[in-house]
């Protein structure tokens, strides 16, 4: 795949238990923040050469992978000075979310694949309670944690699978306006309680705690999809063979969220949503893809009509005409035959 790596540890290194893959494109700071948590992590211990050291045996054994995708902010060689604990693949082009991360997966050796954002950061105890929480129940095929904004507040980032209804009280903003429905939220677990472990029917790859087993069986991730959906698709085949999903409140991680990619939102808004389509399509028929692409239309020429008032009145211009860029290109993407 066009990719450099640092050298490879000895076969004979103590096992992980988990493998952390982190997929970077121009996150250098975040990257730096994201690392470095895992690896003052208490609980945490890099797996390395040699025995465990005493005192670490109730320490969670990681290694950790990082995939740089042609980064131009020097974050491929801030991981290589600074982190020599970490193993760096580096690609001389950007292979996208899935392929990069399948990349990673083939050399991973953990029996927990933990995927991980350059823009999130985990809380002391994170990676320890997944793995635990993962071995506690041969049957599920992957957790998510508690998923937060920088704020503190709850950031979503466990699912169901969506309707059509859902993407229409979406479009509509029933589901904004009422972020605590069950009826209008549904998708978003509207209502749900956050403070228990529930099963849900799928995880943002943000923060994905995999069981090895499950990622065989289920197979990788679909790399028709360059960017986003990606988890979706994947968690989606695992229901299908009848693997569960759970949420865990015990687990917490800090996600900034699309730092990597919000300074180029009129070009990225638009791939995922072409992803959004191809997903329909493949798993839900041409008719659903097709009605899918109606709502998208309807809901992005709203937003659209939102970012001209808003422009019109002189709020933050510049933001609002990136916005309106972003949703017109969205409805020339939903008109497209697919």
């Amino acid at each position: 795949m066009g990719a450099a790596e640092t050298p490879a540890r000895e076969k004979q290194g103590v096992q992980p238990d988990c493998s952390v893959i982190v997929v970077s494109w121009n996150t250098h700071d975040y990257l730096a923040l994201c690392l470095h948590s895992i690896l003052s992590d208490p609980s945490v211990a890099v797996a390395s050469e040699g025995s465990t050291p005493a005192g670490q045996l109730s320490q969670t054994r990681v290694e950790i992978i990082v995939v740089d995708n042609a980064s131009i902010d020097g974050s491929a060689e801030m991981v290589a000075a600074n982190f020599p604990q970490v193993r760096l693949l580096v690609n001389n082009r950007n292979l996208g979310f899935a392929a990069a991360n399948n990349q990673a997966i083939a050399q991973a050796s953990g029996r927990v694949l933990f995927l991980l954002n350059p823009d999130a950061y985990v809380r002391p105890g994170a990676l320890h309670t997944l793995v635990g929480f993962l071995d506690e129940r041969p049957g599920v095929a992957a957790a998510g944690p508690n998923v937060l904004n920088p704020d503190g507040t709850w950031q979503a980032a466990a699912f169901r699978f969506a309707t059509l209804w859902d993407l229409f009280c979406e479009a509509v903003f029933l589901s904004v306006l009422f972020p605590h429905s069950r009826l209008f939220a549904r998708k978003e677990l509207g209502g749900f309680d956050r403070d228990r472990v529930r099963r849900v029917d799928w995880i943002q790859g943000c923060a994905l705690a995999i069981r090895r087993e499950a990622w065989d069986a289920v197979g990788p991730f679909d790399e028709g999809y360059w960017m986003y959906v990606e988890e979706l698709d994947w968690c989606r085949r695992a229901n299908q063979q009848g693997y569960r999903l759970y949420f865990t409140p015990d687990a917490e991680v800090v996600h900034y969220g699309k730092r990597a990619t919000a300074k180029a939102r009129a070009s990225v808004l638009p791939l995922g949503f072409r992803s959004h389509f191809r997903y329909f399509r493949k798993f839900d028929g041409r008719a659903t893809e097709l009605a899918v692409r109606a709502i998208t239309f309807v809901q992005m020429g709203l937003r659209a009509g939102v970012s001209v008032v808003m422009i019109a009145l002189g709020n933050d211009r510049d933001r609002w005409r990136e916005n309106l860029r972003a949703y017109t290109a969205v409805m020339r993407e939903a008109l497209r035959s697919g």
